[in-house]
């Protein structure tokens, strides 16, 4: 028996010294490995070696554990803080180009005199023909004070002229949009989840109170996540306290926590539709499932991303990070967020498979409905920002129909404006003039599409992209089956209060 017990007693010492040595010999091969590639590769490393080193260990764990690189590390403490520093400019890609959508009041983009309608060629002398929006945002923020130089090209100029702009603080909301839709339809649009999400969400549904609402879309499509503490404390405005929201699991003791409601609100007894879709993911992920297990809101829309894992930041040398996947996030009744991961392209493209709803991991909606898509010719016309293109030349009085138009919208109001033969007639002209060619066939089948685009692209940059998403929500499939399930979700707060006051 004593050598038994003594047994017992030396195996965790040779493991441990087994590890301790695999661990050294793995440290001296990847210290010789570097010191050959820095003296004999004929190739000088593309990158910094230390960086490569650790991003290729990353790489081999799963797919969002990743190096923090300066760039991306400043980005994603930005992001979360909600402000960043850079012009105060939405952006997209039309047909290469990036091109200025919005232009933001009382930032360096305003002042320096950037139009709807430009497109930026050069960043500081560098072109960025052919860059998504994402990657030309990488280099148009910089640190604060910091001045960028843009080549732009605009209507009616035959050359591109140079703008110098100092980068300056522009907050980054995450509620995008919050208004009263119809009597008293409550609408929060949240795109992203930082420090001060739970702040703004408050602060809305407050200000929509007040104007009568009495009962709530809260729309999560496409929002990606971020901040866990502001998904508990979003979830805290419509539960209860103590109320499980969520909790996490991982290797370590430590890592099992439970986060619960912690206060009583204003709010836990307003009815509430959640809006979700595939690229609803993490902190969106956390809120939909507690709000759906506690049977407090009613979710809509398609199954979510299904990315449930607790990143921790660990800090390394300069101003780098390691972002670690170290537990997975459960909801309240028990259920794993996060799906399985097989391979990369099954992980971030399995969302548009057929069976995707079947898959395990996500949030299941409680009603599916799937979002409508463009029909083939209007989905062309999109592709070329024609729609977009041709109402800002129509709003600045270029078009022959403008000035009959113009006034007669302005008068009317936003919600007013239609698109007439005489209209479409001279955007589809325009269209041609542009390379679109069409049967009358394709024409009837996307008509309804192109009037109701058109519609959106005049009524947001006549007023503003708060009248333009109302026209949007006009014409949005989930959102009106949404507000059409208003009865349910009125009888799952009458039930959740009455149970939780029992």
């Amino acid at each position: 028996m004593k050598k038994y017990y003594l047994f017992l007693l030396i195996i965790p010492i040779i493991l441990f010294l087994g590890a301790e040595d695999i661990f050294r010999a793995e440290l001296g091969r990847l210290l010789k490995a570097y010191g050959y590639i820095t003296e004999f590769s004929y190739y000088k490393p593309k990158k910094n070696l230390f960086y490569a080193a650790v991003e290729g260990m990353t790489g081999s764990l799963d797919p969002h554990s990743r190096f923090l690189d300066p760039l991306t590390l400043r980005t994603l403490r930005e992001s979360q803080g909600g402000k960043f520093y850079g012009l105060g400019i939405s952006i997209t890609s039309i047909n290469g180009k990036i091109t200025v959508v919005q232009v933001l009041k009382g930032t360096p983009a305003e002042k320096a005199g950037l139009l709807i309608g430009d497109s930026i060629v050069k960043v500081d002398g560098k072109s960025i023909l052919g860059y998504t929006a994402t990657e030309a945002v990488k280099v148009l923020r910089g640190p604060k004070g910091s001045k960028v130089k843009i080549e732009v090209e605009r209507e009616d100029y035959s050359k591109p002229f140079e703008f110098e702009i100092e980068r300056g603080e522009i907050p980054l909301n995450s509620v995008r949009y919050a208004f009263i839709y119809s009597r008293d339809i409550g609408y929060v649009s949240l795109d992203s989840f930082s420090m001060r999400s739970d702040e703004e969400i408050h602060s809305a549904l407050e200000e929509l109170k007040k104007k009568g609402m009495r009962f709530l879309v809260l729309d999560l499509r496409g929002n990606g996540g971020g901040s866990l503490k502001a998904a508990i404390d979003i979830c805290d405005e419509f539960l209860y306290s103590p109320q499980l929201i969520v909790s996490t699991r991982g290797r370590t003791p430590e890592s099992y926590r439970e986060y619960r409601a912690k206060k009583d609100g204003n709010f836990e007894d307003l009815p509430v539709v959640v809006l979700v879709n595939q690229y609803s993911a993490s902190a969106s992920e956390i809120v939909s499932g507690a709000l759906q297990d506690h049977k407090r809101a009613l979710i809509a829309g398609t199954k979510t991303f299904g990315k449930g894992l607790v990143q921790t930041l660990y800090p390394l040398s300069d101003n780098t990070a390691l972002a670690l996947t170290t537990a997975k996030y459960y909801t309240p009744s028990g259920k794993c967020i996060q799906k399985p991961f097989t391979n990369w392209i099954l992980y971030f493209w399995g969302i548009n498979l057929k069976n995707y709803e079947n898959t395990p991991g996500g949030i299941i909606p409680d009603i599916e409905i799937r979002p409508q898509l463009l029909k083939e010719l209007a989905a062309r016309m999109r592709g070329k920002g024609l729609f977009f293109r041709w109402a800002n030349s129509f709003v600045k009085g270029k078009e022959k129909v403008s000035k009959k138009y113009l006034m007669l919208f302005k008068n009317r109001g936003p919600g007013e404006i239609s698109i007439d033969s005489t209209l479409m007639k001279d955007f589809l002209n325009f269209a041609e003039k542009e390379g679109i060619s069409y049967t009358k066939a394709q024409l009837k089948e996307a008509k309804e599409n192109i009037v109701f685009e058109l519609k959106y692209e005049i009524v947001s940059l006549l007023w503003n992209m708060k009248e333009g998403m109302k026209v949007l929500l006009a014409n949005d499939n989930t959102f009106l089956k949404g507000v059409e399930n208003r009865k349910k979700a009125e009888e799952l707060a009458e039930e959740y209060v009455r149970n939780f006051r029992k």
